[in-house]
């Protein structure tokens, strides 16, 4: 009997062993939802992108320049004026005509006079603004520089072989770490072209294009309408001042522009007077008093009849000009050309 008994108490036990055994793999009662296993999963944290700071493409315009242009028809005299391909020309409104598109870039503004009038209105022919905003674009990334390849542990004492793999261990884990990080950012780079840069590139390129492009259409047509009511303000010439040239008129009129919101050149990277003239007066020194101020701007002046620079008449108007300039406030000396490689000598200056 006692023996049957110790045979059932050991299945008992058993049976409970099983009970308890069962009961702790079933899931908690927090994790069923009407009768169904659910499963929260871990949160596995990934890398985030630090504020991304990639480079300005080489070459890509990001400033804003403000031109001045003045001339004299007349001033080319027999020479001619010589574009990039050789072709000459000795019609100066032309020549502007050509070589304005291959330098003015959206954001800037550009203001063309013909000199000979004593008003602002009448010599003007042209003011031209672009208001497109150039928007950050950047190059694409590329992969960053791996790393340099891990050293040989210095061996130091009798444990050299366990030291030199613990090392080795050590610095093994730590270029992985870092070779993580780089990927990581560089998928950052990536990923942020990718959102965001890539498409505005495509879509600028296009309002580029169309923005110049009408800039160029409307100065054509202003060249068009100036050319056919060159009388209808003011007779251009009509006073031995003007005749000869009219100079600190033209200068006068290119003060206004640059000061035209009381900024003066502040808000353009930078602020260029172009000249096409021989730069001839009837009386010196800005005999009407003028408001002439150049300062911040950059000149540059195409003397046409001067067939060769080093004359003693073109040297004597450069002498007298650089002076002249200077005392108008232009802190950088003027840059003279004559009409060989006209075109080529100031593109090469200002840009293309």
């Amino acid at each position: 009997m006692k023996y049957k008994m110790k045979i059932f108490s050991g299945l008992i036990f058993t049976l409970c062993l099983l009970m308890m055994f069962v009961i702790s793999c079933s899931p908690k009662a927090q994790n069923t939802t009407n009768g169904i296993i659910t499963h929260t999963p871990t949160i596995t944290m990934t890398p985030t992108c630090a504020p991304i700071s990639l480079s300005t493409p080489e070459g890509w315009v990001t400033d804003t320049n403000l031109y001045v242009i003045l001339y004299d028809p007349r001033s080319v005299g027999e020479e001619t004026l010589t574009f990039e391909n050789r072709e000459t020309t000795q019609d100066i409104p032309d020549f502007i005509q050509k070589i304005v598109p291959k330098f003015l870039k959206p954001g800037d503004q550009i203001s063309i006079f013909q000199l000979g009038y004593s008003s602002y209105e009448a010599a003007r022919v042209s003011r031209q603004t672009s208001y497109t905003t150039v928007p950050p674009l950047y190059n694409t990334p590329s992969p960053n520089s791996t790393l340099t390849p891990v050293p040989t542990p210095t061996i130091v004492g009798g444990f050299g072989p366990v030291q030199a793999t613990n090392q080795a261990k050590i610095m093994q884990t730590q270029r992985a770490a870092i070779e993580e990080q780089v990927n990581s950012e560089y998928n950052c780079q990536k990923k942020y072209w990718n959102d965001n840069v890539g498409a505005t590139a495509a879509i600028w390129d296009v309002t580029a294009t169309a923005e110049v492009l009408n800039l160029n259409s409307k100065l054509k047509a202003d060249f068009d309408q100036f050319l056919q009511n060159m009388n209808a303000i003011e007779e251009p010439f009509r006073t031995n001042e003007l005749y000869y040239g009219g100079v600190y008129n033209g200068l006068s009129f290119a003060t206004r522009v640059f000061q035209s919101d009381g900024t003066g050149c502040a808000k353009y990277t930078t602020c260029t007077l172009i000249i096409i003239d021989d730069l001839e007066t009837w009386k010196p020194n800005n005999p009407d008093n003028l408001n002439i101020d150049l300062h911040g701007v950059n000149i540059y002046a195409i003397l046409p009849n001067c067939w060769d620079m080093d004359t003693t008449a073109c040297k004597n108007t450069r002498s007298y000009w650089d002076s002249e300039f200077k005392e108008f406030g232009a802190s950088v000396t003027p840059t003279y050309w004559n009409g060989e490689r006209a075109e080529i000598n100031l593109l090469n200056e200002i840009g293309r």
